[in-house]
């Protein structure tokens, strides 16, 4: 590996996963571009057009092992883009598969962290599309990001407590639906479901104008 690569490489992925990160990059011809922070997503990918390679961009500000789990995502598109082209759904069976398989290759060689290893487990028998989407998995994720770790979501707040969401307005928690929490909004009166991981600011009453 060209060490001014490898230098690169460690300022965002997980020294023990270097080789193998490299070696994929090489083996698919990926053009790897990593980004400023995106709201809408963590990563994405691009399959090849005209004299383009595949492209993989992923998020900067992430910690290192979401960021190379990320990188596995998008990887995992890649290989069913060259298996099956469009014949597929992007986030169906065969890359829930394909996915799961990286994984679980991953916790046996040893890239993941202890506290990783029994939920990211779980998530590879039962892959999502999104991390964020496994609230166990997303919490010990967050542990290991000091930027996410800061975050609050709506699973940490207590019922009627008052909060801004991403979009600006003002809601009221309420109770949990199955998966999901209900919301009021004081905007315009109607409720709403949230993500139990859904980022927000908690504000008093009294702030909300």
């Amino acid at each position: 590996m060209n060490p001014q690569h490898k230098q690169i490489l460690l300022q965002y992925f997980p020294q023990e996963t270097i080789e193998q990160v490299s070696s994929m990059l090489k083996k698919h011809a990926v053009q790897l571009k990593i980004t400023r922070e995106r709201v809408s997503k963590l990563g994405d990918y691009r399959p090849p057009v005209q004299n383009l390679n595949h492209r993989i961009t992923v998020n900067g500000n992430l910690g290192k092992h979401l960021l190379y789990l990320v990188f596995l995502h998008e990887m995992a598109h890649l290989i069913i883009w060259n298996r099956y082209g469009k014949r597929v759904n992007p986030h169906g069976l065969q890359w829930k598969q394909e996915f799961g398989s990286m994984l679980k290759h991953s916790i046996y060689l040893g890239y993941i962290p202890e506290n990783l290893k029994i939920p990211l487990a779980a998530f590879a028998d039962n892959v999502k599309a999104t991390f964020a989407a496994d609230p166990v998995l997303w919490k010990n994720l967050k542990s290991l990001d000091e930027r996410l770790a800061s975050e609050i979501t709506i699973e940490d707040i207590p019922a009627d407590t008052y909060f801004m969401a991403a979009n600006g307005r003002f809601f009221k928690k309420e109770e949990k639906l199955r998966k999901r929490y209900r919301c009021f909004c004081l905007t315009n009166k109607r409720r709403y479901l949230f993500h139990p991981m859904a980022v927000i600011k908690p504000v008093n009453e009294e702030d909300i104008i």
